[in-house]
């Protein structure tokens, strides 16, 4: 008779590992499985070969796939996702907004209609149809489309390919949001008809498109209302305002950084987002109408109920005067802008595009503005707007030597009301700090971040702004303009800022500045603590030295107290 087998040891099975991510929008997903599949592992029954090699392959497609995995339907349909990984992962996707695979025998309430997730390519491309709808336009033409979704503000990411780099890109670099085109057609949302190809929204992608605007709180579903510019608390009916129908599209009156579920709105600053144009007629703008609750006094952010309001910054207005019979409007390039050789062209030719003067001049601040001239005594008033541009690998350097917080503290400083922060160049392999610079500067800043592919797609989106604050002014210039709110001259707005940079340090950052407050809370303990290391001049500048004050920023403290080098 035979000894019992004895039982074998289960083998060691090797610790998971992070594989790359062939699209940018599953890199979330990806670490989330991983983190489930290595905690499974830790657990004290561990994991079955079996189940483990069941998890591997499910997370070599997943690592793989091409196209964003935003429900739980898509996942599931990655090859090697059962139903036991589909309900580990149902946490992952709890707040999709999509319809998820129910368990066998399991009974459902039937079929949830698709809805694109906020601020995805889907999201942007239909509503820009649905405005197109409002305004008469039955359906659009490819290029045409990805143009006006771009400009709209509304995606986080590139719809149209880079077309620099089109030639040597393959794999996940041809990924385009305009690839989700083929799902809103098979949704039944957008019908694909002719050739070219006209694209145009059916009744359902109507309805749809609608749902999209309610969430992001831009609902203009019930068509053209007039814009309010007063607290909704106790305001007088004759505080509201009615624009004209072509004014600037997407200059939007609300008391949020972004979209309406995020937790800093209150009390935030007025806020532009997505200034566009209408493709369809390059003469005609409007302006998405806004809910009420989002509606508040500029003058008291945070005080409810107040009666008085302002709107932007205008220059003066004599009675029954127009804006452009008053003032010529001149878009103003700072002659530091690093376009290259190029650069005089391109001022050349934003100017043949928009037919509207373009200089270039050395500006303080920004690497861009927007003048009104006076016609007859050629006055330069400052309208409310400034442009900061950065390309993604000079933003990534500019984190690194704090250069970033610096130039978004001077553009806070500046006295203009609207901050339009540009992202020039591919971000989908950019280092995370620059994704979560981008982020932060809309989110906490309250700046109206835009993003462009490149340089020609930066040239096309300084046209959209500048015919859109064009029109803005225009239709409100001669009801909104106050005495009490009006745009400095262009010596008033360098005069500040050049005071501004006599009362700072360079390379202090804001955060250097509290770290050594907190450290010295007067200057004369900080002349005491320079005046015991008195002979060591190495030792005094870099006595403030850590990981908030860089070495710089110490050096130039220290020459500032005591004079030194």
């Amino acid at each position: 008779m035979r000894p019992p087998a004895s039982k074998q040891p289960k083998p060691a099975l090797s610790v998971p590992k992070q594989l790359k991510v062939q699209h940018p929008e599953n890199e979330a997903l990806s670490r989330f499985f991983l983190e489930k599949w290595r905690t499974m592992m830790q657990e004290p029954d561990g994991l079955s070969e079996n189940s483990y090699l069941t998890i591997a392959k499910a997370n070599r497609s997943l690592c793989a796939a091409k196209e964003p995995i935003r429900t739980l339907k898509d996942f599931s349909k990655i090859k090697g996702v059962g139903q036991w990984l589909i309900m580990l992962m149902e946490e992952f996707f709890a707040d999709s907004g999509q319809d998820l695979p129910s368990a066998k025998g399991k009974k459902t309430r039937g079929p949830k209609s698709y809805l694109p997730r906020k601020n995805s390519a889907a999201y942007a491309i239909l509503i820009t149809l649905y405005r197109a709808k409002m305004e008469g336009k039955e359906f659009m033409i490819k290029q045409e489309l990805i143009d006006a979704a771009e400009a709209s503000g509304l995606s986080r990411d590139a719809i149209g390919p880079n077309k620099s780099k089109a030639k040597q890109s393959y794999g996940k670099d041809w990924y385009t949001g305009w690839s989700c085109m083929k799902t809103l057609v098979d949704k039944g949302l957008v019908i694909k008809r002719r050739s070219p190809a006209e694209y145009l929204l059916t009744g359902e992608g109507e309805n749809t498109a609608r749902d999209c605007l309610s969430r992001s709180g831009l609902d203009d579903s019930a068509g053209p209302r007039p814009l309010m510019t007063t607290s909704t608390h106790n305001a007088p009916a004759a505080s509201q305002v009615q624009t004209p129908t072509y004014c600037a599209k997407g200059i939007i009156c609300c008391d949020s950084d972004s979209d309406s579920e995020e937790p800093y709105e209150e009390n935030a600053p007025f806020k532009v987002k997505g200034l566009t144009t209408d493709h369809g007629r390059t003469d005609a703008f409007s302006i998405p109408p806004i809910s009420p609750q989002r509606i508040f006094d500029m003058q008291s952010a945070s005080i409810m109920g107040s009666t008085e309001f302002n709107m932007l910054a205008m220059p003066p207005c004599q009675s029954n005067e127009k804006f452009l019979e008053a003032y010529e409007v001149v878009f103003i390039l700072d002659d530091r802008e690093k376009f290259g050789t190029r650069f005089r062209s391109i001022a050349h030719i934003i100017q043949s595009q928009i037919h509207v003067p373009v200089e270039v001049r050395k500006l303080p601040v920004g690497d861009g503005i927007w003048i009104a001239r006076h016609r007859k005594d050629r006055t330069e008033y400052v309208l409310d707007f400034i442009i900061e541009r950065k390309e993604v690998s000079d933003l990534d350097g500019s984190i690194a030597d704090n250069r970033y917080r610096d130039q978004k503290f001077r553009l806070k400083r500046c006295g203009l009301s609207k901050v339009i922060y540009l992202v020039e160049g591919d971000q989908s392999n950019a280092l995370e700090g620059v994704k979560t610079a981008c982020f932060t500067t809309e989110i906490l800043d309250g700046f109206d971040v835009q993003r462009t592919s490149g340089v020609a797609d930066t040239q096309k989106r300084y046209g959209h702004l500048t015919r859109s604050i064009i029109e803005y002014y225009d239709a409100n210039f001669s009801t909104l303009a106050e005495p009490s709110h009006v745009c400095p001259t262009y010596d008033e707005f360098k005069r500040k800022c050049c005071e501004l940079e006599k009362k700072t340090v360079p390379q202090v950052t804001e955060e250097a500045a509290l770290a050594v407050t907190k450290l010295y809370p007067t200057s004369f303990l900080l002349a005491q603590a320079y005046y015991i290391l008195d002979g060591d001049t190495r030792a005094q500048e870099e006595m403030l030295t850590s990981n908030v004050v860089n070495a710089g920023a110490s050096q130039n403290i220290f020459k500032l107290f005591c004079g030194g080098g």
